[in-house]
Order: C-alpha cells, then sequence, then structure tokens
C-alpha cells in the first residue's frame, strides 16, 4: 500500500464550509502511483474517539441488527462455525449477532465507554486497545477476523495485516466492511459524500484497489457484496434521486458500501 513513500495530489479541500464545518482544514488527496486516497491534512478539531457518543449503537440497536446481519449471512455461507475476532466491536452488536448463530468469538475494542459496555454483556470476551495490544496478550488463534467499517481508521494497514495473518488459522476468514470510493454517488458528490469523513478516516478505498492489496499480500477474495444508503429520511424527491443512482451502481457492480469476504491462503 501508498503509504510513506508515495506522493498524494491534493484534490478535495474543506474550507469554509457550512454543511460538514466539523471538516474544516481537511485535505483528501490521491496517489499518484496507485490512485488511492487519502486524508493527508485532518480538522483542526482533531478527532478524539474517547468523546464520541458509545450508546450510539445501542440507540438505534434495531437498525444495527438490520444492517449487520447480512456480514453474518456472509460468513455463514462460508464457515458455518468458529471463532470470531471483531476489531473494533463497539457496544458488541454484531458479536450478538454472531452468537446467536453458533460462533464463538471474542471483541477488541479501544473506545473505553463502548468498551465498558461491551464488557458487561460478554464479561471475560473484549479486550480493551488494539489489536496489536491483543496480539502481545493472547495466543488464540481465529476462523474469522472482522473489520467492520474500521480498517479506514487504521493509520498503518500494512502492519495491521501483518497482525491479522499471525491470528488467523489456515484458510482462515478476514471480513471486511468499509465504504466504497468506485461508485458514482461518491463521483457526484465529491467532499460531500456521507462516507468520506475525513475528521476520522485516514484512508479512502475502492473496491478494485483494496482487492488488488489482500491479493498481494496473502489473501483469496472469496466475496463482495455492495450495498447503497437508502437515505431514508431524506424528502421524497431526494430519495429518488439516489434510488436511480443506485440502480446505476447496480449496473456497474458497485456500490457506497462494500463488504470483503477473503480467505488467509
Amino acid at each position: 500500500m501508498c503509504q510513506k513513500n508515495s506522493s498524494f495530489t491534493p484534490i478535495i479541500f474543506y474550507k469554509n464550509e457550512t454543511v460538514f464545518r466539523n471538516f474544516n482544514g481537511a485535505v483528501v488527496g490521491r496517489c499518484s502511483k496507485c490512485g488511492l486516497l487519502k486524508t493527508i491534512s485532518r480538522p483542526k478539531n482533531k478527532f478524539n474517539p474517547q468523546t464520541t457518543h458509545a450508546n450510539f449503537y445501542e440507540d438505534n440497536k434495531k437498525l444495527f441488527n438490520k444492517l449487520f446481519q447480512p456480514i453474518v449471512e456472509g460468513v455463514k455461507e462460508i464457515k458455518n462455525e468458529g471463532l470470531v475476532l471483531d476489531i473494533g466491536c463497539s457496544s458488541g452488536i454484531l458479536i450478538e449477532l454472531f452468537k446467536k448463530n453458533g460462533f464463538n468469538f471474542y471483541g477488541v475494542e479501544p473506545n473505553e465507554k463502548a468498551y465498558l459496555l461491551s464488557t458487561k454483556k460478554f464479561n471475560g470476551k473484549i479486550f480493551f486497545g488494539y489489536l496489536s495490544d491483543f496480539v502481545k496478550n493472547n495466543k488464540i488463534k481465529f476462523d474469522v477476523v472482522v473489520y467492520n467499517h474500521v480498517l479506514e481508521h487504521v493509520k498503518d494497514i500494512k502492519k495491521e495485516l501483518k497482525l491479522v495473518k499471525k491470528i488467523l488459522k489456515p484458510a482462515g476468514l478476514l471480513v471486511i466492511g468499509i465504504p466504497n470510493t468506485r461508485n458514482i454517488i461518491f463521483s457526484l458528490r465529491k467532499k460531500y459524500w456521507e462516507y468520506l469523513v475525513p475528521l476520522e478516516h485516514y484512508w479512502h478505498f475502492s473496491d478494485r484497489y483494496l482487492k488488488k492489496y489482500l491479493a498481494k499480500n496473502g489473501f483469496e477474495i472469496v466475496n463482495i457484496e455492495f450495498s447503497d444508503d437508502p437515505r431514508s429520511e431524506y424528502p421524497v424527491l431526494k430519495r429518488i434521486y439516489f434510488l436511480i443512482l443506485s440502480i446505476v451502481n447496480k449496473i456497474f457492480n458497485s456500490g457506497e458500501l462494500m463488504t470483503i469476504y477473503a480467505k488467509h491462503i
């Protein structure tokens, strides 16, 4: 991955914004070698994960159950059972779904408030910190490792994947849910695309880039699923507009959000 030795040309600037005020000062660049997008300048009001609303997922649990269930179903198509590690598990909603479907599990969560919520549900199964901390303190091997909208927050992806390969069993499954920049909605909205989020995200992946990168680093792509935000809270005309764009995404086998299933080989 282009992380240290690449030149990123600025292409998206947030300045004097009224819609995304928290992003003012952010700049997103494109790698001149591979085309990967990266936040090269973070907003002045630096994101502090400890200040996020730890109850957000629990307050919207019904919605997130609906959003996360397809991930469990996607895993079950490949593995019917096994030990799952959910990286950045937050309050543990995805873990609950895996548990209901017969999987054993552990979780890793760096946000203290979210960790406290999840550890109340699964005492002894949730580790406070990052994957690097978990690996130092545990020798457990996993059948499935999940990054559900977490990998874009990780600064050193190369180092992170090395850790993943240490803890995955042979033919173990890596599941990555992430925003996808190769879609018509991002192409049209650019900095106003809701999933760009330069306040929090270091990387802005496309499916084509991430598939190539995983293949080069010892993973075989098994499946990839796409979806679009229905924007159900938007006015009717706007919903129709985004529905049309979603149809275009489907025609080009793409979407705003993607889930990649890849085996460790």
